[in-house]
């Protein structure tokens, strides 16, 4: 009997996981190698708290799997040379979730020290 009680907890708190896959790629579909990823695990009522932070690279496919992460919501920041830095919000809700990125060029810089 006690190992019945033990046991369905952790078969619980494994549900509480997810297994995040994250894909950069840019506008043509084409994987973004070596992109830095900054991942944020967020708590609070506002969200507004940084429980756990990752920083990672992507593989030569563009891919990078991060650790297991509680549900809830993490903010994922990419930095890839050529491209526009990219962030924004997402929410954890399955066992498995892939999240695919899409980056943009960078944007033509105005001055108003220009002639």
């Amino acid at each position: 009997m006690a190992l019945v009680l033990l046991s369905a907890p952790a078969g619980q708190a494994k549900d509480e996981w997810t297994n995040v896959n994250v894909v950069v790629q840019d506008e043509e579909g084409e994987p973004v190698p070596r992109a830095s990823l900054i991942v944020r695990v967020l708590t609070g009522k506002q969200l507004k708290k940084v429980a756990q932070s990752f920083q990672l690279r992507t593989s030569q496919q563009g891919t990078v799997p991060i650790p297991p992460l509680k549900r809830g919501f993490i903010l994922i920041q990419v930095i890839a040379e050529d491209y526009q830095t990219f962030g924004d919000r997402y929410e954890l809700t399955e066992p498995e979730q892939t999240i695919t990125i899409t980056l943009k060029p960078p944007q033509k810089q105005y001055s108003v020290h220009e002639k």
